[in-house]
């Protein structure tokens, strides 16, 4: 029995911009890393034994302080957030008069729908999960990642491939905790 313990990096000026910055790669502002030291102290209660964390920094610099335990930490580009394509570094009502086309499709085939230069979530979801597969799940594996990877990663284990996608609403250094019993997926907290 092993644990996938998921922490959703802190926040960036581009959160609370509400620019789309899938693969872009802001640092933590103030109050992601004050979310962060609070998600420290949560998890310093909680063993694991390996590390993962998204390659973009936001993440990379969640995971240095989050790693208690001083294990290496093992970065991967399979865990970062979605590629918005020529979204990028846009807010919603940016891309609405850029590019009303892409932006209506986009709403209206979320699932399957590839951003111009980019990938769709079902993309996102299949790198997120064959990263999750790949893990030994007997292991307390610990990984920090972003709110897309997360709601493909719940959405795929408790309900069928996207289809609950949008129903978690994991917060900046939110935690969530799945814990595998011969790698039966059973939800253990969401936002501890």
């Amino acid at each position: 029995m092993g644990k996938l313990i998921l922490v959703r990096h802190g926040q960036t000026d581009m959160n609370v911009d509400g620019t789309y910055f899938g693969w872009l790669d802001p640092e933590l502002n103030s109050k992601g890393r004050e979310q962060v030291k609070k998600a420290t102290t949560k998890l310093s209660q909680i063993h694991y034994d390996n590390i993962y964390s998204s390659d973009l920094k936001r993440c990379y610099e969640t995971a240095q302080m989050i790693n208690y335990l001083n294990r290496d930490i093992v970065t991967d580009k399979r865990l970062r957030e979605i590629n918005f394509g020529i979204f990028e570094g846009l807010t919603y009502e940016e891309i609405k008069k850029k590019y009303p086309e892409e932006c209506e499709r986009s709403e209206k085939e979320w699932e399957t729908y590839n951003f111009v230069s980019g990938e769709s979530p079902r993309d996102m979801q299949k790198r997120a999960v064959e990263f999750v597969e790949q893990l030994d799940l007997t292991k307390d594996n610990l990984v920090i990642t972003h709110w897309g990877v997360i709601n493909c990663i719940l959405s795929w284990y408790f309900s069928k491939e996207l289809e609950s996608y949008w129903k978690y609403s994991l917060e900046n250094g939110g935690i969530c905790i799945i814990e595998f019993v011969d790698r039966y997926p059973v939800m253990k907290g969401l936002n501890i």
